[in-house]
């Protein structure tokens, strides 16, 4: 979890979605002169219809620039999968007011096997870092757009996309109006420059972040998070929880960590009871946004 970095990414995720009235024979699918794939719900150039289910998964998208302050220098997009929407389903488009969520993410390192042999040790392995997601509304229609700083690496982009259509398939709210930016805020005067983020362990954490923005709920400030999250809402394993326990204690506002549900063990509930800090396990998108919020997740209005 640590490196040397450069660049900033900024990413457009076009959605194979249905709208509310909507069918599969009624879905579009069109090319776009920058080389990505829009589907929307009438025809024009570049489209053709939908004719078969297998065409409404992941579309691979390129890294575009965003904003002066996030210029591009990455590499290309990866492939992002896209949670089902039920057809027919009515989605939200509702416009909201834009929101930003602090939300920590756990990290832990280790010396390397030949530092270790010789008797080398790091009394706390577990790193915290306070990260912020700000969603907005994308009144276009042609999102999600995607923007993350040049701390997260490609693991924790995509892990972002589908924290993104988790929250949106959870809510039902349609993605293509959001828009979504992960950024680590310079702290203390030092900007991180050498911190690096990835990997999908911190999926649930934004799910929720994002849930939370849509919803309008705010979070809990004394809540750590660690697990990752699917295109079905569950959340799932992750590593160096023992470790990760130690790094939610480096902060003094948080009290409670939420895990995934089987993954509590004796050592971390010990560590958790030595520091004050209750281990609670959760198994989906819901548990946990109940947890971290004390509201229970629902549609968007």
């Amino acid at each position: 979890m640590r490196g040397q970095v450069s660049g900033v990414v900024a990413c457009t995720l076009w959605a194979a979605l249905f709208v509310a009235g909507s069918s599969q024979a009624g879905l579009w699918k069109c090319a776009q002169p920058d080389g990505t794939v829009l589907f929307q719900d009438g025809g024009g150039p570049g489209c053709r219809e939908i004719e078969a289910p297998s065409e409404l998964q992941s579309t691979r998208f390129p890294t575009q620039r965003g904003p002066a302050e996030l210029k591009s220098s990455a590499g290309p997009g990866v492939r992002t999968p896209s949670p089902g929407m039920t057809a027919g389903s009515a989605l939200s488009s509702r416009p909201f007011a834009s929101a930003s969520r602090s939300i920590p993410a756990l990290s832990y390192h280790d010396l390397s096997p030949g530092m270790r042999a010789k008797g080398w040790n790091i009394p706390n392995k577990g790193d915290i870092q306070i990260l912020q997601v700000d969603v907005s509304y994308r009144s276009a229609g042609n999102g999600p757009s995607l923007a993350t700083d040049h701390h997260f690496m490609e693991g924790a982009r995509q892990a972002l996309a589908v924290a993104v259509m988790a929250a949106a398939k959870a809510t039902q709210y349609d993605p293509r109006f959001l828009t979504v930016q992960l950024t680590m805020p310079m702290v203390g005067g030092s900007f991180h420059s050498g911190t690096r983020v990835d990997g999908p362990s911190a999926g649930a954490a934004w799910a929720v972040a994002v849930t939370s923005a849509l919803l309008g709920d705010p979070l809990r400030s004394d809540v750590c998070f660690s697990g990752t999250i699917d295109e079905n809402l569950v959340i799932g394993p992750v590593g160096g929880l023992e470790h990760k326990i130690e790094g939610c204690h480096l902060l003094p506002q948080f009290h409670e960590l939420l895990l995934p549900a089987g993954q509590q063990t004796f050592a971390i509930a010990d560590k958790g009871m030595a520091r004050s800090i209750k281990v609670t396990e959760v198994s989906t998108l819901a548990e946990a946004y109940e947890v971290a919020t004390g509201q229970p997740l629902r549609p968007a209005q």
